[in-house]
């Protein structure tokens, strides 16, 4: 997909907050060191969004408007779920604010849930899968850090992922280093968003 521009827009800490312009969002989700931001820069082909050493920085919601030639939407970077060095009270917070922008976002068309293929997945995947399949949102389960892996770990994760999420196909594996996997990525984000926005 061919980008014009890009831009931050807010960090919503509330659904309040939460743009009511109609325009169709596409969210980003997974543990806190998933790779989300660096994903996110990749597709943005700019290192817009900021990229931290520490897990779990990404504590607001933080929207992104894309303008492509056709039609515009909102890259939407949720709060990473599970592991983060902050207080219980504040992961608790960041898990409502996920959980309320997800049943309440009209315009959410999708989330990208991203997995560290290394891993092949934590109780945390399987059930803030299973709290957005509950919601009734289309989600597109992505392996990330596929460079981290040689080729016979790569078959063997893409494989162990498969089976424990009870995928019917191997699931997308990318690379924000490398590329791997993102004009894959695009078509299935075109999909999400439906045709009027291909």
């Amino acid at each position: 997909m061919q980008i014009s521009d890009v831009h931050f827009v807010l960090g919503a800490a509330s659904i309040k907050q939460v743009p009511k312009d109609g325009i169709a969002h596409i969210a980003f989700l997974g543990r806190s060191n998933a790779g989300k931001s660096s994903l996110l820069n990749a597709l943005f082909q700019k290192p817009i969004v900021k990229i931290s050493n520490t897990p779990g920085k990404t504590r607001e919601i933080n929207f992104f408007l894309v303008n492509s030639p056709s039609n515009s939407y909102y890259f939407v970077d949720l709060p990473g779920v599970g592991y983060a060095k902050v207080s219980k009270t504040m992961r608790d917070e960041m898990a409502s604010r996920i959980r309320n922008y997800v049943e309440k976002a009209h315009d959410l068309k999708g989330i990208v849930y991203l997995l560290d293929m290394r891993h092949g997945g934590h109780q945390i995947d399987f059930e803030t899968i299973n709290g957005i399949k509950s919601a009734k949102i289309p989600i597109l389960l992505v392996a990330s850090k596929a460079d981290k892996l040689n080729q016979s770990e790569f078959i063997a994760a893409k494989k162990k992922i498969k089976e424990n999420f009870r995928l019917q196909n191997f699931p997308l594996a990318i690379s924000s280093k490398t590329k791997k996997g993102l004009p894959e990525l695009w078509k299935e984000i075109d999909m999400l968003l439906g045709a009027d926005n291909v």
